[in-house]
């Protein structure tokens, strides 16, 4: 079983969760919704703003039992060439929660402007493509 969990100030990250979601057929949850069950592949997304990652999302990140989840892919949009790698990826080393390698950064998406182009859209059904077959 896989999930997908996305935390959004803008709704730029949720236009990307929800169109991953299409890709791999699961419906996209906001951080809001737990993950409730085991899950092999948990894809979690956010944004960067002011350089940093949103404490709800660290916090989601902080409460995970590593028990629950098997693996991480992270996606995220930005305005800039940031991204919540580094910062998620130091809490779950700290879990013992594996990130993958495989990851997906939209860059330039302005806030409340975030039109996710055709070179994007093409960029997300190719992470779909290979995660799901990781």
């Amino acid at each position: 079983m896989d999930a997908i969990r996305y935390y959004t100030r803008t709704g730029n990250t949720e236009k990307l969760a929800n169109l991953l979601g299409k890709q791999l057929k699961l419906e996209a949850k906001s951080i809001e919704t737990p993950i409730s069950q085991p899950v092999d592949r948990l894809y979690l997304g956010g944004g960067i703003y002011n350089l940093n990652v949103d404490e709800h999302l660290k916090d989601f990140a902080r409460n995970l039992d590593p028990k629950m989840v098997k693996e991480v892919f992270l996606f995220g949009t930005s305005g800039s060439l940031f991204t919540v790698e580094k910062q998620l990826t130091k809490i779950f080393d700290k879990k013992g929660i594996k990130v993958e390698k495989d990851h997906l950064f939209l860059h330039g998406l302005m806030p409340k402007l975030g039109n996710i182009n055709g070179h994007q859209k093409e960029e997300i059904d190719e992470f779909a493509k290979e995660t799901e077959t990781e």
